[in-house]
């Protein structure tokens, strides 16, 4: 700088600043206490460490990142030039500049990405041309957001809702660009909506009574019972948040603005064409998907169940509940009785996988064949012996010993080992009747085919005698558990047409009736039922006028 150049300086006239004025000028030095920057006023102006930036800087910082001689903008903020003090800040300039850029935008309503910098209560944090601006969260989404940490870090578009320098105060909003694009969208599906109409959509909400499924600007509700022919617990077993799916309208009240969309009416319905793959008597296999006290349902193929009912469980063990049995997620092998088509209804039988035990009996124990076992049951009219492995026979009380019985429990405990003779077994009824008196050679042996009136034919050896209190009659209100539970599968009654070898016992389907209805088994009925199967006793007793008497 020449000579002349230092006088022209100093001739020159000092500029005259005020609070407010956004300044350029040149550094001079950086000390402890600040940046020196000559701004063409009488005295240099000091731009505080802590007025640097957003953060407090470090005088090694500061010395850093800023060099003696280099041009920097700064906000006036005060002015005490008999004191010769000018305070500066580089901060409240570039909040100025930014406030100016963020007046023509809110005047051009532009839409800018801002970076979100943090969760506080209420909504995010994001910084706009060096300001802080907040988004609420209600105006995160067009839905209501609960979880707003995966927000944090990552780029956002946003529009400017409120802008009030004096408050300082930025309102951004994501939700304001989605609806803008929501009603594009939506101009564009609203004419394409009809009856029938498909669509690619986008999951969008998951309830207990169906799934909202985004079209394009528009959703539409696909109700639990559209979403699939298969069994589920709940929609989101089916589908989950995001997922993209295939949907039909099925109908659109525009009024309500609601549209009503179906999946499965865009799959195969797995009863059609069920009758040609599958048929009465075959063996299939299956995953067992729900536990009734009726039965148990058995999932064949997605969307196509069947009924095994707990009558149809065990040839020999009375099921009263399924789980005892098997549990959900089995996978099971079953028989085909029957299929209705119509009604969407399949009935199965387990225990029609296995022979049935009380078929080959007669001939493994014909009658006064002698037998040994264990009391299962007492009852007021006789006792239920264990003639093998869950087959069960009963020994009349006028059969239990030579001399006159009166009450079977003087005699005999349940558990106690005992002999007796086979009199006749019914295996259709699947009864058996015995006689510990014969055994001991009180009376003739029963003959062979006949002859001698034996207790299977008053239902004397059925198992459930024992709770129904019938020994004269068929099953009574102890027999299996009615069907209930809104399910109609009363076609399992025997089917001719395939032997009587897969279908349950009309016994079985009085006994259901019967429970169903809470008739028999009161104590009337059980003291009427032991005085007829008494007086039937007095019929096949000729040996001595003592059973004559009793009967």
């Amino acid at each position: 700088m020449t000579m002349e150049d230092i006088l022209a300086s100093e001739a020159q006239e000092p500029q005259s600043v005020t609070r407010g004025d956004i300044v350029d000028g040149q550094i001079v030095f950086i000390g402890q206490e600040g940046i020196a920057v000559d701004i063409g006023a009488k005295v240099e102006g000091i731009i505080p460490l802590n007025q640097l930036g957003d953060e407090p800087m470090t005088l090694e910082e500061a010395q850093g990142m800023y060099k003696p001689g280099e041009q920097i903008e700064a906000y006036v903020v005060r002015v005490d030039l008999s004191n010769s003090q000018i305070v500066l800040s580089k901060k409240r300039a570039d909040q100025d500049k930014g406030w100016r850029v963020l007046e023509k935008m809110q005047e051009a309503d532009e839409a800018f990405e801002v970076e979100v910098l943090e969760k506080v209560r209420g909504g995010l944090v994001a910084q706009v041309e060096g300001i802080r601006a907040f988004l609420p969260a209600s105006q995160v989404d067009t839905r209501r957001v609960n979880e707003l940490d995966p927000y944090v870090g990552k780029p956002l578009m946003v529009k400017l809702i409120e802008l009030n320098r004096k408050r300082n105060r930025v309102i951004i909003s994501h939700r304001a660009i989605m609806e803008a694009q929501k009603a594009k969208a939506r101009e564009e599906t609203v004419g394409q909506l009809e009856p029938g109409a498909q669509f690619e959509g986008e999951v969008v909400e998951i309830t207990d009574f169906g799934v909202f499924v985004n079209l394009g600007g528009i959703d539409g509700l696909v109700h639990r019972s559209e979403l699939t022919y298969g069994r589920f617990n709940h929609p989101r077993d089916v589908v989950s948040v995001g997922d993209k799916v295939q949907v039909q309208v099925i109908d659109v009240d525009e009024g309500r603005e609601r549209i009503n969309l179906s999946m499965k009416s865009l799959t195969q319905d797995p009863w059609e064409g069920a009758i040609d793959r599958y048929s009465v008597g075959q063996r299939v296999k299956g995953k067992v998907t729900n536990l009734t006290n009726f039965g148990a349902f058995v999932e064949l193929e997605s969307g196509l169940e069947g009924l095994v009912h707990v009558s149809e469980m065990s040839w020999t063990k009375r099921v009263r509940h399924p789980n005892e049995v098997m549990k959900e997620g089995d996978e099971v092998e079953a028989v085909i009785l029957r299929i209705d088509p119509k009604d969407r209804r399949i009935s199965l039988g387990i225990r029609q996988t296995t022979d049935d035990p009380w078929s080959a009996l007669p001939d493994r124990y014909p009658p006064g064949t002698p037998v040994k076992g264990k009391i299962t049951g007492m009852t007021d009219f006789g006792v239920f012996m264990e003639i093998e492995e869950g087959i069960e026979g009963l020994i009349h009380i006028s059969e239990l010993d030579t001399a006159r019985v009166n009450n079977p429990a003087d005699l005999f405990k349940k558990g106690d080992e005992i002999e007796a003779m086979i009199l006749n077994i019914d295996p259709v009824e699947q009864r058996a009747s015995l006689s510990r008196r014969r055994f001991l050679g009180g009376g003739a042996p029963p003959a062979q085919g006949g002859g001698q009136r034996d207790y299977v034919s008053q239902g004397g050896g059925s198992r459930s005698d024992r709770y129904g209190g019938a020994p004269g009659g068929g099953r009574g209100a102890g027999g299996r558990g009615g069907r209930g539970g809104g399910a109609d599968y009363n076609y399992n009654a025997k089917d001719a047409s395939q032997g009587g070898k897969i279908s349950t016992k009309l016994g079985d389907v009085y006994a259901d009736l019967f429970a169903q209805f809470g008739l028999g088994g009161d104590k009337k009925d059980d003291a009427a039922s032991t005085e007829t199967a008494n007086a039937e006793s007095a019929d096949t007793s000729t040996d001595t006028k003592t059973d004559d008497t009793q009967a």
